[in-house]
């Protein structure tokens, strides 16, 4: 049974949807049988540029999310992907989780970064979808600084928390310290997926990793257009459930 969850890093040509969704379906195919759930960068359908993601916005389920699913579907594994979002007058930074069957969940940012506030509206609430390998929170890049993003999920019981970001190399060690401490707040295991390349400017880190829900990173890429994994494993959820009970204290102090 398939049982690893990826993380999967490469550099999106700005503007060139076919050309990221070629790189999409080329990561992929790297995957490997043994993997249940994937996740790509944020925006990396168009590229993190955001002159260019108000034309380049498509509809949730849309033309887009059919090619997603086509690819979702062609290797047998469920992804999560990032792309600008139109809905209506509104345009949303989303995380599509796609499978052969189409769109599973849709996951709006909640919390833009800088100059995305003047382009994006804000999600308002988290979102959770099943997979082979359990149930997975989502959330996007600066969503990541906020603590209660991360209790959130908990609360609701997630297995695994899926992070997509651009995020810079400038802030790779917050990058990689708050990967782990959300790990640890779950208790549950985190799979990041981070941009690489330069993109109008901003130096993406990389370091796309797996971090367990003791904390600590099981697997990581630092640099180039690669995929990283690591196993799920239920008895280390089990025994980081013991060690770490914030869970069942949590329960236990609504009483």
């Amino acid at each position: 049974m398939s049982n690893r969850i990826a993380a999967c890093q490469f550099e999106p040509v700005i503007g060139d949807v076919d050309a990221n969704l070629e790189s999409v379906r080329a990561l992929g195919s790297d995957l490997g049988t043994d993997v249940a759930f994937a996740v790509f960068p944020e925006l990396c359908v168009t590229g993190y540029d955001l002159e260019t993601v108000p034309d380049l916005a498509t509809s949730v389920p849309g033309p887009i999310t059919d090619s997603l699913a086509e690819i979702a579907g062609s290797i047998q594994c469920p992804l999560a992907v990032g792309l600008p979002e139109r809905d209506g007058d509104d345009l949303f930074n989303t995380t599509v989780v796609v499978s052969g069957d189409g769109v599973e969940a849709a996951y709006r940012k909640q919390y833009p970064w800088g100059a995305e506030a003047e382009v994006f509206s804000s999600g308002e609430e988290p979102t959770t979808v099943e997979t082979p390998v359990g149930t997975v929170g989502l959330c996007c890049c600066y969503d990541l600084n906020f603590p209660e993003v991360g209790l959130e999920y908990a609360q609701l019981g997630c297995d695994i928390l899926a992070v997509n970001a651009a995020w810079r190399t400038s802030y790779l060690s917050d990058w990689r310290l708050l990967s782990r401490a959300r790990a640890r707040d779950g208790p549950f295991y985190v799979v990041a997926s981070n941009h690489i390349g330069d993109q109008h400017g901003r130096e993406h880190a990389g370091h796309s990793l797996v971090a367990g829900p003791d904390g600590r990173i099981h697997s990581e890429r630092t640099t180039g257009e690669s995929v990283v994994s690591a196993p799920v494993e239920e008895s280390i959820l089990e025994q980081a459930h013991e060690q770490n009970p914030v869970r069942a204290t949590r329960l236990s102090n609504q009483d």
